[in-house]
């Protein structure tokens, strides 16, 4: 009677092992009728893309949008230095010349590349502006040092960069912000 047990113990075993590597395999995913999870999208996704790669800056803020925002209704291409590999720009001045807002499209990053590297920046928030994804990134608070930018997605591989100073500091980022938010719809569509 012992050999004969002896015999069912293992061969129960032996089932009960291949019972449990099925059920394994069949919770790790590994068989081949389980469905695989797929790869989601990296970063925000833009549903009304605008393209402002060919347009002329000075005309993305409209008149009405600028003055609300309490800049000059027309802006002006930068004619100053360039740092480093800058983009041009187009500003508007404040009518006491003490604030500047600045535009500039960059064709060559998506909104992604700075939700990636959100921990680089001490002042960072994620933000919507006029349904598009859009970042506050700064090396330093706004409110305190007198300048913010702001990044906002226009498209797949397309970002505009806002950047407000201020000399008597209030909240530039309230500015670039603003203009953003009237003028993005505007904006020429992406085809």
């Amino acid at each position: 009677m012992t050999a004969k047990m002896s015999s069912f113990n293992r061969g129960g075993v032996v089932a009960a092992g291949a019972v449990l590597m099925a059920a394994m395999t069949a919770c790790s995913g590994g068989g081949a009728g389980t469905p695989q999870p797929q790869p989601q999208p990296a970063g925000p996704q833009i549903s009304n893309p605008k393209d402002v790669a060919s347009a002329d800056l000075c005309s993305l803020v409209p008149a009405d949008v600028a003055a609300s925002a309490g800049l000059a209704p027309n802006g002006q291409m930068d004619d100053g230095p360039k740092i480093g590999d800058s983009e041009p720009a187009c500003s508007w001045h404040s009518a006491d010349g003490k604030d500047t807002f600045r535009l500039s499209a960059l064709t060559d990053r998506s909104i992604t590349t700075y939700y990636d590297s959100r921990s680089q920046y001490p002042d960072f928030q994620e933000l919507t502006i006029a349904g598009h994804p859009a970042v506050r990134a700064n090396d330093a608070d706004p409110k305190q040092s007198g300048a913010c930018s702001l990044f906002l997605g226009t498209k797949d591989g397309q970002v505009v960069h806002a950047f407000t100073t201020q000399v008597n500091i209030t909240d530039p980022c309230a500015t670039s912000q603003k203009a953003l938010e009237g003028s993005v719809p505007s904006w020429p569509a992406a085809k």
